[in-house]
């Protein structure tokens, strides 16, 4: 690898410094837990990529957090997910109003300050270098780990402490603004769904005293039949006249999923009634959320002897276009129109008498092929605002990732001369290290001595 001048290769062990921290979170139990204790265990789910969530309740007094010889977190001290998902994921403790702990799968990286900067090591390991590296270096069948000794080990490029800095403050710049970016994108859905609800407001929203000239209002059993599709029973899961039939689950807010159609037995005095024609309008008949009732779609004769069940209903129109009729059930229902009662538990219907009764708007026959037009290129123009938006939300997720990998290479700010290298800082870890180990080895030998000494 052909590093920037300046920079070196240190493990995540001597990145932390000769008097840093770097441990597997404790293990703590659930017998080991109290929901009314005073320091709080921080889990997987409070570890994000480069944010601190807050998101677990769990907790443990403090007399258990010390009998087991917790480790304490620390503001800046950097914690890393061992497992999924995603597998090693990284943040910047905050710090809370109480003391805290990690479990056990939740790594604690702890910086003395002299090599390394929390920061910058959080957003190394958020990088695509350095996810990489963790799903190499993970195990498991069911669901990946990664070992901690393995993150101790692994080899990051260092650049020097004060390039380390001018990286976080770039990124962090960067970022603010691809941040905000996202937060416009985010929006993008829910302006096309309005420019799709005005639309449609514009076309049906009239009242009996300002109707359009040759405009009508009617109840939706003048405009056409309605009918509740055949109620289900266990015994019709066979029989000589299987048919396939639709329900609630093939209907959608832009049409069919035809992806799980059943089929039951019907008569033939049944399949006469039930059977769905070209130009039929269908709506789910009920639902456990009001937002989710009375999904219209038309039946475009893409399967063959096509039945419906009754958590549909079916509007075959008379002189209405099935596809501008649509649109109009389409309005009601985003507007909570069709909530006509509720029976059942939790289950909202709108049943045939309810749908029966609904008026709607009829334009002149002249003018619906033009209106459904005006309809259809204005749901056309929010579907290109959206998928562009879901292009761009993409786009930004590369380039997120092409900037952290770009800082990790050294090509996003300069380097500068008068840095003291990385090397130089990492040698004099090494060595204090060294003597701190060759200390305390020359301690341990002197107690050994004293030992014998007495025992003779």
């Amino acid at each position: 690898m052909n590093l920037p001048e300046g920079w070196t290769i240190a493990n995540v062990d001597e990145l932390a410094g000769s008097t840093g921290l770097v441990a597997d979170g404790d293990w703590v139990e659930s017998k080991d837990q109290d929901s009314e204790g005073g320091v709080r265990l921080v889990q997987l789910a409070d570890i994000g990529e480069g944010e601190f969530r807050d998101r677990s309740r769990r907790f443990m007094r403090q007399e258990v957090a010390d009998r087991l010889r917790c480790t304490y977190l620390k503001p800046g001290d950097v914690l890393i997910a061992r497992m999924p998902d995603p597998l090693g994921r990284a943040c910047v403790f905050p710090g809370l109003q109480q003391p805290a702990v990690t479990a056990v799968d939740v790594m604690i990286w702890r910086t003395d300050g002299s090599l390394s900067h929390p920061d910058w090591f959080a957003k190394i390991l958020n990088s695509p270098l350095v996810r990489s590296k963790m799903i190499e270096g993970a195990s498991g069948t069911t669901r990946q780990r990664i070992a901690g000794g393995r993150i101790k080990e692994m080899t990051l490029p260092l650049p020097p402490l004060a390039e380390q800095r001018r990286i976080v403050a770039k990124l962090d710049t960067l970022t603010a603004h691809i941040a905000r970016a996202r937060a416009e994108l985010d929006r993008v859905p829910q302006l096309a769904e309005k420019l799709r609800l005005e639309v449609l407001r514009a076309v049906f929203h009239w009242k009996a005293v300002d109707l359009p000239s040759g405009w009508l209002l009617k109840r939706l059993d003048e405009i056409g039949d309605v009918q509740l599709g055949r109620q289900r029973s266990p015994k019709d899961h066979e029989g000589p006249n299987m048919r396939p039939y639709l329900r609630a689950a093939n209907i959608t807010w832009t049409g069919w999923d035809l992806s799980d159609v059943k089929k039951m037995n019907f008569s033939p005095a049944e399949f006469k009634t039930f059977r769905l024609m070209r130009g039929d309008v269908l709506l789910n008949e009920g639902s456990g959320s009001a937002k989710e009732v009375g999904k219209p779609a038309v039946w475009n004769g893409d399967l063959k002897d096509v039945c419906f069940q009754n958590t549909l209903l079916r509007i075959r129109p008379r002189e209405y276009d099935p596809d501008l009729l649509r649109y109009s059930l389409l309005f009601i229902a985003r507007s909570g129109g069709f909530i006509a009662n509720t029976q059942g538990v939790n289950i909202i219907h709108i049943g045939k008498a309810g749908l029966a009764r609904t008026v709607i708007p009829v334009p002149p026959a002249n003018q619906q092929r033009d209106l459904l037009e005006l309809i259809e290129e204005a749901f056309a123009r929010a579907d290109r605002l959206e998928a562009e938006a879901a292009r761009a939300r993409a786009l930004l997720d590369r380039l997120e990732s092409a900037i952290l990998a770009k800082a990790f290479r050294g090509e996003l700010v300069r380097q500068d001369p008068n840095d003291e290298p990385a090397s130089v800082l990492l040698e004099r870890i090494r060595s204090q290290r060294t003597e701190a180990s060759n200390g305390k080895r020359s301690r341990r030998s002197a107690a050994a001595a004293s030992t014998l000494v007495d025992l003779s």
